[in-house]
This record gives structure tokens, C-alpha cells and sequence, in this order.
């Protein structure tokens, strides 16, 4: 129960990564708060866990500043926040529209941006904290059609780093996480509209096989607990080795 009766905050967990890291945190005795914009799903998911739903929409900076003072006051504290809501328009630059751009950047760099600014607050005051932001191996190298996704993803690592150099010495920790491709929702849609296929990603991936939720979830948790107590601004990817390969020579079974 490495998380009893610590405040934690997910933001955008009512499916997907989010409602798993929701569900682990809640396992490891936290008490949780599921902040998500989908109130039919926000609901379902604190329902189900027995955590506090809190209907959130991170691109409304006044939502944001209203919800974190709710948390406080029910809560008395914010151990361990998450920014985990995620958006993900797909497009060549050309065809996509401002909508698609304000969307995606509203939700992953402004909203985790305001996110961060509200709870950095409450944790700086108390002197203790730690976030985590859910980032993006499209946040480390670019990847055709993703020109908001891989923007928005590479902001919010910058992010990360700028608030981690500002809150360390005051006893606050600033992490991301990188995954890779996990089969969720959002890759299941690409799949579907036909923007990638299955046995490209596999071919992409040098472990040769999907990320599964679990191993997200467990480096989000490192990361967020007191066994990274000396961890800060770091980028941890969790990706197959997506990162390392290039396709600098594909080939198949060189050895």
C-alpha cells in the first residue's frame, strides 16, 4: 500500500491509460480523484472504484483553479497529481483545421499547463508533492500526420523539465512518462480510420509487440512514489525501444 490515504488526482481518467492508473493507485490504498470531462464515464469509473469524480475540463483555466480549491477543501491536501488528459487529431498539417490544432494543445500543454499551476500550489505550500506528466514518444520525434499530438506532447516534456528545475528545491518532484504504442483507444482509432495498420506499428517496434497498460502504469507509479525520491524533470520512456530504432537500415532477421 505504497499510496495510503494519499491524495491522488488523475486528470482524463475515465478510460484508458488514466482509469488504469486509477484503478492501481486505488489498489495501493490512495484515496483517488478522477477528474474527467465525459461525466457518463468520469461517474462509471469512480463508481466502480470507489473514488471521488470531479467533472474537469482542463482548457478552462477558471475550472481548473475552482477544482483543485474543491479537492483541498475535501481533501486537505494533493499528494500525487497526474496529467493525463489527451486529445489526438490526425491529419496532414494541410488538411487539418484551427479547431483541430486549438484541441489538442488546449488539452495536453494548456490544460496540463493550468493543471499544473494550480496544484503546484497546494503541493509547494505543503512543501511535498510529486506530478506526473503522461507525454509521448511523438513528444521525442516526429511522426507524419500528428503535427498537434507530437506539438502538444513535446511541449508538455518541456514543461515538465521547466517545472521540475523550479519546484525542486522546495520539495517537489516533476516527472513524465513516454509510452509508446499501447493499445488504447486513441491507437484503436488510427487502426481504424486506416491512418496506420497493426503490422506497421509491430514492424515500427523493436520488441516486436504493443505496450500493455500495465507497464505504464507501473512506471507511473515509480515515478510518482518515494522510491524515486531523487527523480526529477526526468523523461522516462516506455516504448519497446521505439525511441532508440531509427530505420536507418530496415532488415529482416540479420542474424
Amino acid at each position: 500500500m505504497k499510496f495510503q490515504d494519499q491524495v491522488v488526482v488523475i486528470t482524463g481518467a475515465g478510460r484508458g491509460i488514466g482509469y488504469a492508473l486509477a484503478e492501481r493507485f486505488a489498489h495501493e490504498g490512495a484515496r483517488v480523484v478522477i477528474a474527467e470531462i465525459n461525466l457518463q464515464t468520469g461517474q462509471s469509473a469512480a463508481d466502480r472504484l470507489g473514488a471521488r469524480f470531479l467533472p474537469l475540463d482542463v482548457r478552462d483555466a477558471r475550472a481548473v483553479d475552482a477544482a483543485v480549491e474543491t479537492i483541498t477543501a475535501q481533501c486537505g491536501r494533493i499528494d500525487v497529481w497526474i496529467n493525463n488528459a489527451g486529445v489526438a487529431h490526425k491529419g496532414l498539417a494541410v488538411d487539418l483545421t484551427p479547431e483541430d490544432w486549438d484541441a489538442d494543445i488546449g488539452v495536453m500543454l494548456s490544460g496540463a499547463f493550468y493543471c499544473a499551476r494550480a496544484a503546484g500550489k497546494v503541493m509547494l505550500a505543503q512543501g511535498r508533492g510529486s506530478m506526473v506528466n503522461i507525454a509521448s514518444v511523438n513528444g521525442l520525434s516526429a511522426q507524419k500526420a500528428r503535427a498537434p499530438y507530437c506539438a502538444a506532447k513535446a511541449g508538455l516534456i518541456m514543461l515538465t523539465k521547466v517545472l521540475a528545475s523550479e519546484w525542486g528545491e522546495r520539495g517537489v518532484r516533476v516527472n513524465a512518462v513516454a509510452p509508446g504504442v499501447v493499445m488504447t483507444d486513441l491507437v484503436q482509432e488510427g487502426i481504424d480510420q486506416g491512418l496506420v495498420s497493426e503490422s506497421a506499428y509491430l514492424s515500427r517496434i523493436p520488441m516486436g509487440r504493443f505496450g500493455a497498460l500495465s507497464e505504464v502504469v507501473e512506471a507511473v507509479l515509480f515515478l510518482a512514489s518515494d522510491e524515486a525520491s531523487f527523480v526529477t524533470g526526468e523523461v522516462l520512456r516506455v516504448d519497446g525501444g521505439w525511441t532508440a530504432y531509427h530505420l536507418f537500415y530496415p532488415f529482416e532477421k540479420a542474424f
